[in-house]
């Protein structure tokens, strides 16, 4: 049976679409336990139902019929008009998927609750969403304080890298990884500075091109945070020497991630083939153990030109 159009409208139009009663009760929670967030915000893609923009974390709220809960079984109770509600229904799960896909490129943390779920337990929703804020908030705070300032350069030879097997050094942090090149800023150093001075030390090889593709903090357990600075080298001189650190070795890309590596490496490698994007922010968390917990990032930032 076709449905009238203006029937469709009029029940479409009448379905409340934001500050609805699942949101008004988590938003009143929140802001009792002193959390402050945009609501409906359009500066996050997908206008979040709740947004902590500094943390990084949106919230939804979704209601089980119109975001497809346990689909397959309530489309089957639907008796009426079924293949207009399942495709409008369909199209609301891609978009959900759609919307998850995009923020996480821009570094958001997405939390998705059903109806159910807030209604039957706000104060735990609440609680949940509040710890995953605070935490995050935690780590962005300590990302700020950060003192210890690196390099990381991959060097590029057609459809190779120059990398380096850390198995030379005593009590290497690195040992038995595969890494790029790089080292510590000295005082008075610029970051592009460090990059060549180290590139140099390690290899012999003097830079020529390069291109400045972010920075990534570095933040393990109680231990000294870093903020490394990664960069793409494609064109260089000389002759390559060895390096008293390790081995180093040109690996094909196709090669790249069946290597040893930290796990955090994983995560900003692919950013070295974006070059018509801009430079990259990206946090790493690692447990004191050396196992990656989480990330907030890669996030793209606005095309600087490079500091000298």
């Amino acid at each position: 049976m076709q449905r009238d159009p203006e029937t469709v409208h009029r029940t479409m139009a009448s379905i409340k679409g934001k500050d609805t009663g699942l949101e008004m009760a988590l938003r009143k929670r929140l802001h009792q336990m002193g959390l402050r967030y945009f609501a409906n915000s359009k500066r996050a893609y997908g206008h979040p139902d709740l947004l902590f923009l500094g943390a990084r974390v949106a919230v939804f709220c979704d209601s089980e019929f119109w975001h497809g809960y346990h689909f397959e079984e309530a489309i089957a109770k639907v008796k009426t008009n079924v293949p207009f509600w399942e495709k409008k229904i369909r199209r609301n799960m891609a978009r959900d998927r759609e919307v998850n896909e995009e923020l996480a490129k821009q570094g958001y943390l997405v939390l998705r609750y059903w109806g159910k779920q807030i209604l039957e337990d706000p104060d735990a929703v609440a609680n949940e969403i509040a710890t995953t804020v605070r935490h995050r908030e935690d780590l962005l705070a300590r990302a700020k304080s950060i003192t210890k300032k690196t390099t990381l350069a991959y060097i590029e030879q057609g459809d190779s890298y120059l990398l380096l097997y850390r198995n030379k050094k005593k009590n290497d942090e690195n040992e038995g990884k595969w890494i790029g090149v790089g080292g510590h800023l000295e005082p008075g150093e610029t970051r592009t500075q460090a990059m060549k001075r180290e590139i140099k030390e390690e290899t012999g090889l003097d830079v020529e091109t390069y291109r400045y593709c972010g920075a990534i903090d570095f933040l393990n357990g109680n231990q000294t945070s870093e903020r490394m600075y990664l960069y793409k080298v494609t064109s260089f001189s000389g002759e390559l020497s060895p390096c008293d650190e390790g081995t180093l070795a040109w690996v094909k890309k196709s090669q790249l991630y069946d290597l040893p590596m930290w796990e955090g490496d994983r995560l900003f490698l692919p950013f070295l083939e974006e070059v018509s994007a801009g430079p990259i922010r990206l946090l790493v968390y690692y447990a004191e153990t050396g196992e990656l917990k989480e990330s907030i990032g890669p996030v793209y930032l606005r095309k600087k030109a490079d500091r000298k």
